[in-house]
């Protein structure tokens, strides 16, 4: 079960997974592109990437521990601005809410390695995990009351 994709590279835990990732339950937001909350919507950007879903970055850095990740926000705000860039081209996208359960793989609050400001999480989600179990769409109203 612990097993990462395997089209990561053979060295991904040992050189490029960050030391202190945590099997740990943060609560955050993540965008839903395709517009149903299945395992397919918690795919790494290199697994998006290497299905051609989305075209390759010109200077993707295959050393940096974000390439490999599962992108979620612990504001909602920050998630509702990744919706409104995603929705010109994945106009079925939306916000849901849930947790990085740690028994679906190792999380990071992306500025504790990086100069960041803001609540960006990568969530390295493992092969066998079923991460969509653990989140719920919410409707933007609710969330805006709690702003």
């Amino acid at each position: 079960m612990k097993e990462f994709p395997d089209c990561f590279p053979e060295n991904f835990e040992t050189e490029i997974l960050p030391e202190d990732a945590r099997e740990d339950n943060k609560d955050v937001y993540r965008v839903i592109k395709n517009g149903i909350l299945d395992r397919e919507s918690f795919i790494s950007t290199y697994e998006e990437i290497q299905r051609g879903l989305i075209p390759p970055k010109k200077r993707l850095n295959l050393k940096a521990p974000g390439t490999y990740s599962t992108s979620c926000n612990m504001q909602y705000s920050e998630a509702q601005y990744a919706l409104d860039v995603f929705m010109r081209h994945h106009p079925r996208a939306f916000i849901a809410k849930g947790v990085t359960e740690g028994s679906c793989g190792p999380s990071q609050l992306t500025s504790e390695r990086e100069e960041r400001d803001n609540t960006h999480v990568d969530w390295w989600v493992y092969k066998g995990g079923a991460p969509q179990f653990y989140f719920i769409e919410v409707e933007k109203k609710d969330e805006e009351k709690l702003l």
